[in-house]
């Protein structure tokens, strides 16, 4: 098993499914497709060396654990802004 590669793709999953849950409402789509299709590129790099399915699906596994864990203590509580309540502070106000 190869532990390097099992703990990048577990981070790096874990980071596009923070993406998806830190988005704003309006955009979530757009990165949520953006996510699968980074997804598709990490699963076909699997295929192609043929060695490593059981990494790539402990590390997805990972990731979603690692992402739950996430919301679970920090986006729950904390869930991402809208647009529309940005408020910009110039040099008069």
């Amino acid at each position: 098993m190869d532990l390097n590669y099992l703990a990048l793709i577990s981070v790096i999953v874990t980071l596009l499914l923070i993406m998806i849950q830190r988005a704003e409402p309006a955009r979530r789509r757009l990165v949520a497709g953006f996510v699968i299709i980074c997804l598709l590129i990490i699963r076909h790099n699997a295929f192609i060396k043929d060695d490593l399915h059981d990494e790539t699906l402990l590390a997805f596994v990972l990731g979603l654990v690692l992402s739950a864990l996430f919301w679970l203590l920090v986006g729950k509580y904390n869930p991402p802004g809208d647009s529309d309540e940005i408020r910009v502070i110039g040099m008069d106000d």
